[in-house]
C-alpha cells in the first residue's frame, strides 16, 4: 500500500526526469510519484514513458489552480524552472505545499553558493531558501553547480576543434545531472534530511584546459582551449538564443569558476549517493557521438 505521494515541480526537465528515473528504480512500493509538468502535452510524454508514475498540470503563474495538484502529497521536491521569476514560482509552490496541510518534507533545489548572494542566479535561489525556511515547513536544500551535461551546448565548437568557454584559468568541479536525481530521490526516501543545506558538487576540479584536453582525449583530435572576452560571450549566449537576463547571469557565474571562488569538491554529493560520483570523462565517452 502506498502510504507517502511524492510531488516532483519541473518533472519534465533533465533533472526532473532524473529524479523520476532513480525514483521508479528504488521499486519501492510505499511511494506513489507524481510528476508535475507546465501543459498537457509534457504530462502524456512522461505517462508513456513511465506508466506508475501520475502527471499532473501545475501552473505556478497561477497559486489559486495548485490545491488539487498538492492533494493528499506527503513530500515535494521543487525545482524552480530556468525563468527570470523562479523565486517567485518557488515561493507559490511553496504556499501550496503549507495550505496542502499534508506535507512534510520539502526538497528545493538550488545551487552552490547561494547564501552569499553575490550574483543573480545565487540571489534567485535564495530568495526561494528564505521562503521556504520562514514557511514553517520542515526544508532540505539541494544545491548544485555547473552541469556535465551542459557542454552538449558546446559540441559545435569541439567539432570544429576548440572549447570556447570563458573562465580563464579558473576551476570548477562540473556535475552529472544523473547523479543529482540520484541525489534528490535519495533524500526524498529517507531520513534525516531537515533543515540541512547539501552543496553538491562533481568529484574534479577541472580548468577550461582540463576540460578541453578531455575533449581531445575522447574524440580522438585535438580540442583547443579558448577563454573568450565576456563581450564575446555575451554575443555568442544570445545568438544561441539564450534570454539576455540569463546570458549575463551566466557572464557573473562565469567571473566565479574564473576567480576561483567556486574551486571546491564537496563531499557531501558522494556521502548522499553512497558511490563515488560522475567523472566528466566517463559521461563525455557515454556521449560521445554528441561531439565528434
Amino acid at each position: 500500500m502506498k502510504t507517502e505521494a511524492i510531488l516532483i515541480i519541473g518533472a519534465a526537465g533533465n533533472n526532473g526526469v532524473a529524479t523520476l528515473e532513480s525514483l521508479i528504480q528504488k521499486n519501492d512500493a510505499q511511494y506513489a510519484i507524481r510528476a508535475g509538468v507546465r501543459n498537457v502535452e509534457k504530462g502524456q510524454q512522461l505517462q508513456q514513458q513511465y506508466p506508475s508514475i501520475e502527471a499532473v498540470v501545475i501552473n505556478l503563474d497561477a497559486p489559486a489552480t495548485l490545491a488539487a495538484a498538492f492533494e493528499g502529497v506527503t513530500k515535494v521536491f521543487i525545482i524552480p524552472g530556468n525563468v527570470e521569476n523562479r523565486a517567485q514560482h518557488a515561493k507559490n509552490a511553496i504556499d501550496a505545499a503549507v495550505a496542502a496541510g499534508s506535507v512534510k518534507q520539502v526538497v528545493l533545489y538550488s545551487v552552490v553558493g547561494a547564501e552569499w548572494e553575490a550574483i543573480l542566479f545565487a540571489r534567485q535561489f535564495r530568495e526561494a531558501e528564505k521562503y521556504l525556511e520562514a514557511s514553517g515547513l520542515p526544508w532540505t536544500h539541494l544545491r548544485t553547480i555547473w552541469f556535465q551535461e551542459n557542454f552538449l551546448g558546446w559540441a559545435d565548437g569541439v567539432k570544429q576543434g576548440a572549447f570556447y568557454f570563458g573562465v580563464r584559468e579558473g576551476q570548477f568541479a562540473p556535475l552529472n545531472v544523473k547523479d543529482i536525481g540520484e541525489i534528490a530521490a535519495n533524500i526524498l526516501t529517507t531520513s534525516g534530511h531537515e533543515r540541512k543545506a547539501y552543496n553538491v558538487t562533481g568529484p574534479e576540479l577541472l580548468s577550461g584546459q582540463n576540460i578541453a584536453d578531455t575533449f581531445s582525449h575522447i574524440t580522438g583530435r585535438n580540442v583547443a582551449y579558448v577563454s573568450p572576452d565576456e563581450n564575446t560571450t555575451l554575443q555568442s549566449l544570445l545568438g544561441a538564443g539564450w534570454p539576455e537576463w540569463q546570458a549575463k547571469g551566466a557572464l557573473e557565474l562565469f567571473e566565479v569558476f574564473a576567480s576561483n571562488q567556486a574551486a571546491v569538491v564537496s563531499p557531501d554529493g558522494e556521502a548522499l549517493l553512497g558511490r563515488p560520483l560522475t567523472k566528466l570523462a566517463d559521461y563525455l565517452e557515454s556521449n560521445k557521438t554528441a561531439f565528434v
